[in-house]
């Protein structure tokens, strides 16, 4: 991959790790909320919005990891690069993806092995 486009990469990778951290806050300060508020009638819509808010983060999380483990192959010099099969990620897939590991084959037989 060629530095300027490790370079947006980068530069794209950060800004949405920026604003995951600033949504993580807002849905830590909700579940603060939710939990010190002691006037829920209907214990249902509770557990339901702490169920919500737990995804939420949870989901987040995951993809701070993704998007570290990403930035951490581009100072490697190993982005874009499948970590399964070693062949060039799809072009059309980092635009969508920057954070993919894996190229479009590698991913699909990972996504199959796990609906199995």
């Amino acid at each position: 991959m060629i530095a300027i486009k490790t370079t947006t990469y980068h530069d794209r990778l950060r800004n949405r790790r920026n604003e995951i951290m600033m949504t993580l806050e807002h849905v830590q300060k909700e579940q603060r909320a939710v939990d010190e508020n002691k006037d829920w009638i209907d214990r249902a819509a509770y557990d339901s919005r702490i169920h919500l808010l737990d995804n939420l983060a949870e989901w987040y999380t995951n993809e701070t990891a993704r998007i570290d483990e990403a930035l951490i192959r581009i100072a490697e010099g190993r982005y874009g690069l499948c970590i399964g099969c070693h062949n060039p990620i799809e072009p059309p897939r980092l635009e969508t993806t920057p954070e993919a590991a894996f190229c479009a084959e590698c991913q699909k037989a990972r996504e199959a092995l796990n609906a199995a």
